[in-house]
């Protein structure tokens, strides 16, 4: 058997020393360059770390969008919305991400144009040919959601494995933003504005309000942090507040109605082409806080589309004109005629002078006057519309048939310091500091102490020779009428976060007394009178059956003093029992051939007063009589001819109360200090007093339809 031969094992290798030795040198060598790059490390993190830090994120991705705020609603009393933000997305496409691979181009393009019928294929062969490094190209602006959702579902769309169908549809995303909305379009315009680029608001509540409408936007961020992770910090959006307003849409919409319905009656009916009126401005207000339930005018504009005129003129006339043309007519339309507007009003300043006599004790309830058709002041014959004269006439009376010899010989009483004080009291040639912008500057257009004369007086009693605002008027007039009590007028009641959280309560604000109880009760007395009493009486038009109503009419002739343009208006309340309604109806220069009837307003007040009253839950609390029943905007009846259209005896050219108003501050120089807020310029046309025209005789038997601005006809009314 052989012997097995035992395999020798091999020795282990050694270093020798002197390697070994070599090698100990070499890592203690390293290591302690490592400690020493350690060191250097935490050396420069402690010195230089944040400088470091910012140069490599600054070489890195981001990934940064804007979050747009949404601006807050405008809606009504009743939460009917005026004004509201809706979102509109942006088509963005990413070029640089689209032509990064072949495989995206084709796919993507097809998915576009499919989804956006006006994007069309040859433009974005064109950008992925000439454009492959831009980031952010606008295909499309302000496309809606239901717009943009077949293109997001057929790029989101999966199989049942849960894998996209479309993984090749790249490079496109959607910028969010809001389009400002006007649901109703021209409802309540000139009130509520319309905003521009930027979500800045302007006119009306959108540019009082400005701050409180606007949010803040709200950002996010993402970038590949140092792990190459990705990270994302989003900073909302805050928005808007939302502004609960006083309006009531449809009061709103009624008076709108009627005032287009005035408007197209009137339309080429003896200017040729020219509108039913100049202007027309409707005002209704709560007397007892001072809210404004509807403020409409005439001319007026959609809010969604502010700067269309097509409805105003035809498109040579457009065309024809410059910017500046265009521009000078936007701004007038734009415009709120109930607050930026002045004119003088006439027989409806008359009540205001009444209550200063009965306040200062002046004049009393028992009082009589004797009117013989005029007063000699200063060297003026200042006449009374009834040349003949209204004979022996109570206080009451005085009103009813709007008599002014009566209101000069109240003034003989009364005295200039008195009726100063009163017109300051009633806030006369003061700023109502209601909270829509561009309200008129009065100071200016108006007496004081110092420099009413005789005469100045004596027509100022009865409405001329001073100016005022819609505004300004109504808001007095509601304190007559709510005994005595003068509201500083407002549109904004509340303000809310977008989840109806209130930021602010707006309560109404009491600025003084401006009567005593028992004047505002004899007031409404005689006003009531005005409109259901005699057939003398002036205001008899805007009467609507069943109801208790009072109000005051007046008529004032413009610049010129021509005896051709006039100004005419009725305000007034109802109930007469703790009134619920203010109304104010002014028609500047009415289309027709006799302007000076205040018919025309008190028409449009009793079409408004007609469906507004019954709304309003204002019950009938007289009995019905069938009076104006079949009566149209014209005051036609079932084609009688209406009591406007009664021709009247021609004006006679002179004028019989003299104009003093080129001794005002505003005409003389004597302006107020340049560091008062002027407001806007006077557009009303300068309007003149309203007595000028004492028109003919009165055959009936004694009073007259109404006062020197009016000139009576032979039916009740002006």
């Amino acid at each position: 058997m052989a012997t097995k031969r035992k395999r020798r094992k091999k020795p282990w290798l050694k270093f020798p020393k002197r390697m070994q030795k070599k090698l100990i040198i070499m890592f203690g060598c390293i290591a302690l360059l490592l400690v020493g790059l350690i060191v250097r490390l935490m050396y420069i993190e402690h010195t230089s770390g944040e400088k470091y830090e910012k140069i490599v994120l600054s070489q890195q991705e981001y990934d940064s969008q804007t979050i747009p705020y949404q601006r807050g609603d405008i809606v009504d009393a009743k939460g009917t919305v005026l004004a509201t933000s809706i979102a509109v997305y942006n088509v963005i496409l990413d070029c640089y991400v689209m032509t990064s691979k072949d495989d995206y181009i084709a796919p993507t393009i097809e998915a576009l144009t499919r989804c956006f019928p006006d994007i069309t294929g040859e433009e974005l062969y064109d950008y992925a040919r000439n454009s492959k490094d831009s980031r952010y190209i606008v295909l499309k602006k302000k496309a809606s959601y239901e717009e943009i959702q077949p293109f997001v579902e057929m790029q989101e769309a999966v199989d049942e494995k849960d894998k996209k169908i479309n993984p090749n549809i790249r490079g496109v995303w959607f910028e969010k933003e809001y389009e400002r909305q006007y649901p109703y379009g021209e409802l309540a315009s000139a009130v509520v504005g319309f905003t521009t680029s930027g979500n800045l608001g302007i006119n009306g509540l959108e540019q009082h309000y400005n701050e409180a409408l606007n949010g803040v936007d709200g950002r996010e961020y993402g970038y590949l942090n140092t792990d190459n992770n990705f990270e994302q910090t989003i900073k909302a959006a805050k928005n808007g507040n939302t502004l609960v307003t006083t309006l009531d849409a449809h009061i709103q919409s009624v008076v709108e109605k009627k005032i287009a319905e005035f408007n197209e009656a009137y339309t080429g009916n003896y200017r040729e082409k020219d509108a039913g009126a100049t202007h027309i401005g409707v005002l209704i207000m709560d007397p007892n806080n001072g809210d404004v339930l509807a403020m409409a005018n005439y001319p007026n504009y959609d809010a969604s589309n502010p700067r269309d005129l097509s409805a105003y003129y035809e498109e040579e006339e457009l065309d024809a004109m410059d910017e500046d043309a265009k521009l000078d007519i936007l701004n007038k339309i734009w415009q709120n005629f109930c607050i930026t507007y002045t004119y003088e009003p006439g027989s409806t300043a008359k009540p205001f002078t009444v209550a200063a006599g009965l306040e200062t004790g002046t004049v009393a309830t028992t009082d009589t006057y004797y009117c013989d058709g005029y007063e000699e002041i200063g060297g003026h014959k200042i006449r009374c519309v009834n040349r003949m004269g209204h004979n022996m006439e109570t206080l009451e009376q005085t009103l009813m048939y709007s008599c002014n010899d009566a209101m000069m010989q109240m003034s003989y009483k009364i005295g200039k310091e008195n009726f100063s004080k009163y017109q300051q009291i009633f806030g006369f040639g003061q700023r109502t500091n209601i909270d829509l912008p561009g309200e008129a500057r009065t100071d200016t257009l108006i007496y004081n102490v110092n420099n009413m004369g005789p005469v100045d007086l004596a027509t100022n009693v009865f409405g001329q020779n001073f100016n005022t605002t819609m505004i300004q008027l109504g808001s007095a007039y509601c304190s007559l009428i709510n005994g005595g009590y003068l509201y500083q007028p407002r549109v904004v009641k509340r303000i809310t976060d977008e989840n109806g959280n209130v930021i602010e309560d707006i309560a109404p604000t009491l600025l003084r007394e401006t009567v005593s109880k028992s004047t505002s009760e004899t007031l409404k007395k005689y006003m009531q009178s005005t409109v259901g009493g005699d057939a003398s009486a002036t205001g008899t038009t805007a009467k609507v059956d069943g109801y208790s109503m009072g109000g005051k009419t007046g008529t004032a002739q413009k610049a010129g003093r021509d005896g051709v343009n006039y100004l005419v208006s009725f305000i007034g309340f109802a109930p007469v029992e703790e009134p619920q309604l203010m109304i104010y109806c002014v028609v500047d220069e009415p289309n027709v051939e006799e302007q000076f009837h205040s018919t025309f307003a008190q028409n449009i007040v009793r079409e408004i007063l007609e469906e507004v009253l019954p709304y309003m839950n204002i019950y009938r609390d007289e009995e019905t009589t069938g009076i104006h029943d079949g009566w149209d905007i014209k005051g036609e009846e079932a084609g009688q001819t209406a009591a406007t259209d009664i021709a009247n005896t021609p004006i006679e050219e002179s004028l019989d109360v003299p104009d003093t108003t080129d001794d005002l501050p505003e005409n003389s120089g004597d302006v107020a200090p340049d560091n008062m807020d002027p407001g806007p310029e006077d557009n009303s046309g300068d309007v003149a007093p309203d007595n000028m025209d004492p028109g003919p005789e009165d055959n009936s038997g004694g009073q007259t339809p109404d006062t020197p601005d009016e000139t009576p006809t032979d039916t009740p009314g002006e």
